[in-house]
């Protein structure tokens, strides 16, 4: 057998020193979780309330149908539970769970009656807003855009005046025959309408990003992933159901 043994001195053997042995310090330290935020706690947290935020979309989407009132019934138990989880100093993991439960519940059951009206909306507004969430990161990350004061004040208000034109449309319906005409008629009026919701709706991503990458500079403890995830769901539901919204308002 060939003798591979090198005529350089430098790479005889015996010529390279043994590793240092790792004190247990050392060992502690490379193996040691850490206690701070990272993207990685953010990115499983979030998959893990999507995931939660889908059995319930399944359950809204099956049982939609036979129960009219289950879409109002869960969106304003989960408007209730958003409120709770955003008013509070301590992100409580079981309220914000219980959030993207219900939340689910009325998110599917919206869904199947957009999709018994408009046939094949659902996955059009569902890519549609992973489009647009993929353009708020890519723009996010250029820098592109960046969040200002200004901007969460008009996502905030929008929010909000959404929310208020949305359980105002419920009162005139229930009191009456007739509807709030700018947020369901698919007048010039109302997609011009949907098309400005949607397009601050979309600013929340960006809101986002910036409050994740200002909490993990912070060193924000690891408990803060669910406060984050919470607020990503929070802007993507919000961007799908403005996406199906408008595409209802053009299929029309």
């Amino acid at each position: 057998m060939a003798d591979l043994r090198s005529s350089n001195p430098a790479l005889r053997p015996g010529s390279f020193a043994p590793p240092p042995t790792p004190t247990p310090e050392q060992l502690s330290s490379q193996f040691r979780q850490p206690t701070t935020l990272t993207v990685d706690d953010v990115v499983v947290h979030t998959l893990g309330l999507f995931g939660v935020l889908g059995i319930g979309a399944v359950g809204g989407w099956l049982i939609g149908p036979d129960a009219p009132g289950i879409a109002l019934g869960a969106g304003l138990v989960a408007l209730a539970l958003s409120l709770v989880v955003s008013m509070r100093g301590t992100i409580r993991p079981s309220l914000v769970i219980a959030f993207a439960l219900i939340e689910g519940v009325a998110v599917g059951a919206v869904s199947r009656y957009f999709e018994d009206a408009f046939a094949h909306i659902v996955p059009q507004a569902l890519l549609g807003t992973g489009l647009i969430f993929v353009a708020m990161l890519v723009a996010y990350r250029s820098r592109r855009l960046r969040a200002t004061p200004r901007m969460a004040r008009i996502v905030t208000g929008v929010l909000f005046g959404v929310v208020l034109l949305g359980l105002a449309d419920l009162v005139v319906r229930g009191v009456s025959d007739s509807h709030l005409p700018v947020i369901n008629d698919p007048s010039p009026l109302g997609i011009l309408f949907s098309v400005v919701v949607l397009g601050v709706a979309s600013l929340q991503f960006i809101l986002d990003f910036d409050g994740i990458e200002r909490a993990i500079q912070a060193g924000a403890p690891r408990s803060e992933a669910w406060r984050a995830a919470f607020g990503l769901l929070i802007g993507f539901v919000w961007v799908y159901l403005e996406m199906l919204r408008l595409l209802s308002k053009l299929r029309q």
